[in-house]
C-alpha cells in the first residue's frame, strides 16, 4: 500500500513539474514569438552547461535558427525568457533611442557587491550609472590621450626589443611568438602605468606578474564558470565570490600603494590615480561615494576589460594581416607615406584611413566580447509589432552572428578592410552600443593602432604554423572570444 501511495505521489509530482515546465517554456509561443526547441530543464543553454559549446556559439545557433528576416527570436536560460535581437534598426531603437527603458546590463553582481570591479561602469545600474559615467568621462578626454602618447610609444620600443631578441624559427630568419601574449604584454605595460600609476616592463620576464594576474582572470575553466555566472546568472554571484578574492586582493594592494604614495608625495601624472584622488577628496554624493573598493573598481575594471579586449584585437589584426599580405603591404605603404621621419601623434594616426579600416574589419570578424545584454526597466512595446517586452526581461545581441550575417555583409567570412556598407555601425559594435558603450573605446583603439604601427614599421608578419586557429565556438567555457593557441605569428625584419 505504501508503495502505491509513493508511486502515485511521485507521478503527481512529476506531472506537475512537467506541466509547469511546459507552460513556462511556452512564454514566447504564447506571445507569437518564434523560439528554437528547448530542453525541459535547461531551456536553450543545455550545451553550454554541459561544456559542449561556448555561450557565444549557443547564441549564434539561436540566431541562425531564425528565419533570415526575423527581427528577433526568443530563447530561455532554464525558464527565464530572453529575447535575441537580429535587426540593426531594432538594436539602435532599443539601445540608443529608447535607452531610458533599457539602461541596465544584466552582467555583473546581483547586489553590486565588489569583486575587483563590479561596482564600476561595467555592471552598475541606473541612476548610479549616469552619475558615475559623468564623473569618469573626463579621465579619458582627447587631451588626456595626447598626454599618454609618449608612454605608449616608449612601451612600443620595449616590444620591438622583445621581438628582436626572440630566437629565429626558420632559415629565413623569422621569429615566432604568440600574438595574444605580445598584445597582452604591450597593453599591460601601458594600462598598468595609466590606470595604477606603476611603471612596469611586461616584456621583462621578471616583471610579468601584472599581466599574468590580468590574464588569469579570463583564462581557464574556473574563470570561465565565473564569467558564465556574471553574464548569465548574476544573482548567483555569491557562489563565485571566493574565486575572485585572490585577484581582487592583488590589485587592491597595488592600487592603494599608488594612492597613498601619490597623496603623500603630492605630485601629479595626469593618470587614473590622480583622477581617483580628486574624486576621493572631492565633494561626495550619497548616490555613489568614492571610497574604499568603490575607488578600486574603476582602474581594475578598465585594466581587466581593456587588457583582454586590446590583446585579442591586436592578436587577430596581426593574424588577419599575416593571412593577407596584400593588405599588409597597403597598410605598410600608408604608414611609410604618412609617418616616415615624423613623431607619432594622434593627429597623424587619424590620417591613416586604411589602418582604421583594418582594425574595424578585424574586430568585425573577431569581436573581443561576442554578446551584449540589456534589461527592460518597464514594459516596452516593440515599434511596428504587437510584442510587449515585459519588465525585467533581458534582451541580447549576438555580435559575432550579426557581424557574419549575409543580410548585412557580402562574403561575411572574408577579411575585406575596405567595406563601406554598415561600417559606421559595426566597427564600434564590439565596444557596446549607445550611451552605455565602452568609456575606453578611443583609448583602446589608440593602443591597438600604435602597436600595429610599431610592429609593421619594422617587421613583415606571416602565419605559417602547424597549430590551427580555433574560434570561440570550440572554447566551451569561454564567455569572451577565445584566441586558440595564442595565435603564433612569425616576424621577419624589413630591409
Amino acid at each position: 500500500m505504501d508503495l502505491i501511495y509513493s508511486t502515485t505521489a511521485l507521478i503527481i509530482i512529476l506531472s506537475l513539474f512537467y506541466a509547469n515546465a511546459k507552460y513556462r517554456l511556452s512564454y514566447w509561443s504564447r506571445r507569437g514569438v518564434k523560439s528554437p526547441p528547448t530542453h525541459l530543464l535547461f531551456g536553450n543553454f543545455k550545451d553550454c552547461f554541459t561544456m559542449k559549446k561556448s555561450p557565444a556559439k549557443v547564441l549564434s545557433d539561436i540566431y541562425n535558427s531564425a528565419d533570415p528576416d526575423d527581427a528577433y527570436i526568443g530563447f530561455y536560460i532554464f525558464y527565464k525568457p530572453m529575447l535575441l535581437l537580429r535587426d540593426h534598426g531594432l538594436v539602435k531603437q532599443i539601445m540608443i533611442k529608447d535607452f531610458d527603458i533599457f539602461p541596465n546590463r544584466r552582467f555583473g553582481s546581483g547586489l553590486e557587491r565588489d569583486m575587483a570591479g563590479m561596482t564600476s561602469l561595467l555592471s552598475i545600474k541606473q541612476p548610479r550609472w549616469k552619475y558615475l559615467r559623468a564623473k569618469l568621462t573626463p579621465t579619458l578626454t582627447g587631451q588626456k590621450l595626447k598626454n599618454m602618447m609618449p608612454l605608449m610609444v616608449e612601451c612600443g620600443k620595449s616590444m620591438l626589443n622583445f621581438i628582436e631578441k626572440l630566437p629565429t624559427a626558420d632559415e629565413a630568419g623569422r621569429r615566432e611568438w604568440k600574438a595574444k601574449n605580445l598584445g597582452a604584454r604591450y597593453s599591460s605595460s601601458v594600462i598598468a602605468s595609466l590606470m595604477f600609476g606603476i611603471s612596469i616592463n611586461s616584456f621583462d620576464e621578471e616583471e610579468t606578474a601584472f599581466v599574468k594576474n590580468g590574464l588569469k582572470v579570463f583564462e581557464g575553466l574556473k574563470s570561465g564558470i565565473v564569467f558564465l555566472i556574471l553574464f548569465f546568472f548574476p544573482k548567483w554571484d555569491f557562489l563565485i565570490a571566493p574565486f575572485t578574492k585572490q585577484h581582487a586582493n592583488y590589485f587592491r594592494e597595488i592600487f592603494w600603494d599608488s594612492m597613498n604614495n601619490r597623496e603623500r608625495l603630492a605630485f601629479k601624472r595626469g593618470d587614473m590615480i590622480d583622477a581617483m584622488l580628486a574624486l576621493k577628496n572631492g565633494e561626495q554624493d550619497p548616490i555613489y561615494k568614492f571610497e574604499g573598493d568603490n575607488l578600486l573598481a574603476h582602474p581594475t575594471s578598465l585594466y581587466l576589460a581593456g587588457l583582454e579586449a586590446i590583446a585579442t584585437t591586436i592578436a587577430f589584426a596581426l593574424y588577419d594581416l599575416a593571412h593577407h599580405p596584400e593588405h599588409q603591404d597597403t597598410l605598410y605603404n600608408e604608414i611609410k607615406t604618412h609617418l616616415s621621419g615624423k613623431e607619432l601623434t594622434i593627429d597623424l594616426i587619424n590620417e591613416l584611413s586604411f589602418l582604421d579600416s583594418v582594425v574595424a574589419e578585424s574586430i568585425r570578424l573577431h569581436p573581443p566580447m561576442p554578446h551584449i545584454d540589456r534589461i527592460a526597466t518597464r514594459n516596452y512595446k516593440v515599434p511596428g509589432t504587437k510584442l510587449i517586452i515585459e519588465k525585467d526581461v533581458p534582451v541580447y545581441l549576438s555580435i559575432n552572428s550579426m557581424n557574419e550575417d549575409p543580410k548585412y555583409f557580402s562574403n561575411p567570412q572574408n577579411f575585406i578592410p575596405l567595406r563601406t556598407k554598415n561600417k559606421q555601425f559595426y566597427e564600434f559594435l564590439a565596444f557596446g552600443v549607445g550611451p552605455r558603450s565602452c568609456l575606453g573605446l578611443r583609448f583602446a583603439l589608440l593602443i591597438v593602432k600604435i602597436a600595429l604601427i610599431t610592429i609593421l614599421s619594422k617587421y613583415i608578419v606571416s602565419y605559417e604554423t602547424d597549430e590551427k586557429h580555433t574560434s570561440s565556438d570550440n572554447a566551451a567555457y569561454y564567455t569572451v572570444t577565445y584566441v586558440a593557441n595564442g595565435l603564433h605569428v612569425k616576424f621577419k625584419k624589413r630591409n
